[in-house]
């Protein structure tokens, strides 16, 4: 839902996306917060409901930007989650960033002084302890975008695909059964590295402690070196299994 209400901002003229993004350049997410109610998992294809996705730049860089998106009900008003999200402008040959024409800065400047929020502040990622679950992942064509990498998404699928081997296996504390049914509350995601299709990529997710077994962290590697990291926060109790929707 995030990034089909992003892809159409975009192209309808948020952030001069395509003056930025081409056959040079391409945007890439480095790092998102993602807060959802748990109601929201309560919701089915026969919940009929107006959307309303409100998107806010929040700060502008040499070569990366801020913004946040909310998923609204257009009729209530309520606020069912919330997508924080910090680009790159990524040069497509070298792959490293690349820095925002000088008309676009100056077009944006009264957003360079903004706060960076804290969620997209760069953070030194966890170890792995020794007794993590492992799981290996190989992308497929399918999980890949237009900037010829794995996409974003895709790592979320990963790590819900794995975090079900390892509950249903028990390695989990509480958690017992397919991990779809515990809605996902909080996702804070870094992008640290690339991968392309038919990669293998080990997938490792543990609990922080005892003491916060609704904390589950998950790294993917390739070739020995960190490309992914998640830290989420589950609900602790499963939601019923609910029958196809009638149409």
């Amino acid at each position: 839902m995030f990034e089909a209400a992003r892809i159409m901002a975009m192209y309808n003229g948020f952030i001069d996306f395509q003056e930025i993004d081409g056959r040079e350049a391409g945007i890439v997410i480095v790092k998102q917060g993602l807060k959802l109610k748990a109601n929201l998992h309560q919701k089915s294809l026969n919940s009929r409901f107006d959307i309303l996705i409100n998107t806010q730049l929040l700060q502008v860089g040499k070569t990366s930007l801020d913004f946040n998106m909310e998923f609204i009900d257009g009729t209530t008003k309520e606020v069912f989650g919330e997508n924080i999200i910090k680009v790159v402008r990524m040069n497509r040959k070298t792959r490293r960033p690349m820095a925002f024409p000088d008309w676009f800065y100056e077009k944006y400047k009264s957003y360079t002084e903004s706060t960076v929020p804290n969620v997209l502040t760069k953070q030194p990622l966890p170890e792995i302890p020794k007794n993590a679950f492992q799981f290996v992942v190989v992308p497929r064509h399918s999980d890949t975008d237009r900037n010829n990498h794995v996409n974003q998404s895709s790592y979320i699928k990963f790590c819900m695909d794995v975090a079900t081997h390892a509950s249903l296996s028990g390695y989990y504390a509480y958690y017992t059964q397919d991990m779809c049914l515990y809605a996902p509350l909080h996702w804070t995601i870094s992008y640290v590295g690339e991968c392309v299709a038919n990669d293998n990529l080990h997938v490792y997710t543990w609990q922080d402690d005892d003491s916060a077994p609704s904390h589950i962290q998950f790294s993917i590697l390739l070739k020995d070196r960190v490309i992914f990291h998640a830290s989420t926060i589950f609900d602790s109790e499963p939601k019923k299994r609910r029958l196809p929707a009638k149409y």
